[in-house]
């Protein structure tokens, strides 16, 4: 008896080893999805001339070494997804470094400059109903399928991907993504590029997820032993011979005039398959929200003394509006503005010619003329001014409505990053 307890005792240990073994690849797998995370913010970080191109180029190509070396150890299903989702991805951030590249070297004219008309965007809420058989659905039978699902964002060279999403079958009605999604240094004639990218799941190949016919089948001419043994050789197959493929299910395309404070339905591109087994049963339509925040909302374009309207002021202009209080003390104690002058696309700035270095500001409002007098100090104060009122008239008309009602930006950098890292 001794030795048969010995043995089990080893059989115990060894499955107690690999369960441990098991148990620190998740976990370093996951520590490198962080890190990849954490990357984000380098990758997209505001200070631009820290992280040009080709340093991006050289950081992705690290990236792609280390998701193919996790991907050729991977054992388990979701860590070979995992990885080749992020190697797919690091392979779409480059081709788009790379062309930006091009462009760069063929024109010096192309490099990045800090704009006046730049913005901060954000995607989230993303949803995509599904459409399922309703005998498929409420019944749960007949359609076996299950996918894994993500999606890649894309705004000028600025390219994100949401979370893996996976197992989605006839169980769900829509697939949504947790995702916060951030763009920095945003144009105003900016296009969104959404692209959803799925994987049919091979776990498939088991005697369960057969149909009823060809399970019968196979029950009444193989035992259950040799069943699962030939799906497991099937799956082991597939998993040594080739790495989980995503393909191209749907895309779309987002400007300006599709941003919202709210959750909006957009149109969704579906791509035609010869094979529909592979066919994720998405609809014509998805939501999100898709909102964008100009910088010149937040920003102090202009700030001095004035004599607004014979009254001496200190005026500031931020917001699309001109404020004037009372003194600079009383702007520092967060008072109430004296006198706000609302700056949009209607407005006109004239200098007088009659009066020197005296501007002015005519609105309409409701059919009806408000002139406002600014009277500055030196010429030199009048030309700054402006020019500034000016280019703040032109920031208005290419925001449109975004301006007229703001939009409210998450304030995370990026909803994907594990605050736990050390």
């Amino acid at each position: 008896m001794a030795p048969r307890k010995k043995n089990g005792t080893l059989r115990r240990g060894l499955s107690s080893n690999s369960s441990e073994e098991e148990h620190n690849y998740l976990r370093s797998l996951n520590d490198y999805q962080a890190r990849v995370r954490r990357r984000e913010s380098i990758r997209n970080c505001k200070n631009v001339a820290e992280y040009d191109l080709e340093q991006k180029i050289e950081l992705e190509t690290k990236i792609k070494e280390g998701s193919a070396r996790l991907l050729a150890a991977a054992r388990h299903p979701a860590q070979c997804l995992e990885a080749a989702r992020a190697l797919f991805t690091s392979s779409k951030r480059m081709f788009t470094y790379m062309i930006e590249l091009e462009h760069q070297r063929r024109d010096a004219s192309l490099k990045t400059i800090t704009s006046e008309s730049k913005g901060k965007l954000s995607i989230s809420d993303l949803r995509f109903p599904l459409m399922w058989k309703d005998s498929d659905h409420f019944k749960n039978r007949g359609d076996y399928r299950r996918f894994a699902i993500f999606c890649i964002v894309r705004v000028g060279a600025e390219v994100h991907d949401t979370s893996l999403l996976f197992p989605i079958d006839r169980k769900q009605t829509d697939i949504s993504f947790p995702d916060v999604l951030l763009f920095h240094n945003v144009s105003a004639e900016f296009e969104l590029s959404l692209e959803v990218y799925s994987h049919i799941l091979q776990e498939d190949l088991s005697i369960a997820s057969t149909p009823r016919k060809i399970r019968r089948t196979i029950h009444s001419s193989i035992s259950k032993t040799v069943g699962r043994t030939f799906a497991a050789t099937l799956r082991d197959e597939y998993v040594s011979n080739k790495a989980p493929q995503f393909e191209l299910m749907a895309y779309a395309k987002m400007t300006l005039d599709d941003t919202d404070g709210d959750i909006r339905s957009h149109e969704l591109i579906l791509n035609n398959f010869a094979n529909k087994v592979h066919t994720l049963p998405l609809f014509g339509h998805f939501c999100c929200r898709l909102a964008v925040q100009p910088y010149y909302i937040d920003k102090e374009v202009c700030a001095g003394f004035a004599i607004v309207n014979s009254q001496r002021c200190w005026i500031r202009l931020q917001g699309f509006q001109l404020q004037a209080w009372k003194s600079k003390k009383c702007l520092e104690k967060l008072q109430t503005p004296v006198c706000i002058i609302c700056i949009n696309k209607k407005t006109i700035v004239r200098q007088s010619k009659a009066v020197k270095n005296q501007l002015r500001i005519i609105n309409y409002i409701n059919g009806n003329e408000k002139r406002d007098i600014v009277e500055l100090y030196s010429n030199e104060d009048v030309q700054k001014w402006f020019e500034q009122l000016t280019m703040c008239i032109k920031e208005n008309a290419k925001w449109k409505h975004t301006v007229i009602t703001v939009q409210q930006i998450p304030n995370c950098e990026n909803s994907n990053e594990d605050t736990n890292i050390q």
